[in-house]
């Protein structure tokens, strides 16, 4: 029996000639693996098309609970971005984050209120005129909130270092592999205080930004050992860069 649900698009990967397997978050099963066969008809071909890291699909799968690899017999992409796919900065950092999601999502069950967020985000990025540069930043702060590990909100100007293993705001700093120094720390703090809703208020030079990506990325290394190397970073950077 096929079943519908909203997914989002993690990654595709060519597994022969004529089909890939495709890693979905989905909103009824979690993180499925799908195969989706190919063609040479005009259909397929779109088909291919929409299996864009982070699309929004609506996916008719025939899903069964001991098999490692679903089979899809329709998907439709809804809604149709209007933006990320014709902006580089937009489509790069939808990249990177489709990577990220991709190793740090691994439950096979439902998470309704972790698909919401993903998927509402997702949609409001697509949307976002000012201060997309940023996007990411908040995206993974809020995101650690559904993982578990959401940074505690005690920023002082006695507080004022930010400890990536404990996820707290301390008056000490230990080694710079454990606190961030108090400018960063600050900056994090803007990224909790404006969030989505005031994106373009968040003022950060291309170094601050990426020096925060890298803040943030170590924080989610000390609960998510398995994060690793994140190969489409380096992009990231070159596309902040130019």
């Amino acid at each position: 029996m096929f079943e519908q649900t909203r997914a989002i698009v993690l990654n595709n990967i060519k597994y022969s000639d004529n089909s890939s397997i495709t890693h979905f978050y989905t909103e009824k099963f979690g993180r499925l693996s799908v195969m989706i066969r190919h063609s040479k008809s005009k259909k397929s071909v779109s088909k291919k098309s929409i299996l864009q890291p982070l699309f929004l699909l609506n996916i008719d799968i025939q899903h069964k609970e001991n098999r490692e690899v679903q089979q899809c017999k329709e998907m439709i992409n809804h809604p149709v971005f209007q933006n990320i796919p014709f902006n580089i900065v937009k489509s790069s950092i939808a990249i990177f984050l489709a990577e990220f999601l991709t190793k740090v999502l691994k439950e096979e069950e439902a998470n309704s209120s972790l698909f919401e967020f993903l998927h509402n985000s997702i949609q409001l990025f697509d949307q976002t005129n000012t201060g997309s540069a940023n996007f990411h930043l908040v995206f993974l702060y809020d995101l650690s909130k559904f993982l578990g590990f959401y940074p505690e909100n005690n920023y002082s100007p006695q507080n004022s270092y930010f400890n990536l293993r404990d996820g707290y705001y301390s008056r000490y700093k230990e080694s710079n592999e454990i606190s961030l120094g108090k400018e960063l720390s600050m900056q994090l703090n803007f990224v909790c205080h404006f969030g989505f809703k005031s994106l373009d208020r968040i003022e950060l030079s291309r170094n601050q930004r990426s020096k925060l990506l890298y803040a943030l990325i170590s924080y989610y290394k000390f609960h998510l050992p398995e994060v690793g190397k994140i190969k489409s970073l380096d992009v990231l950077n070159q596309v902040f860069e130019d």
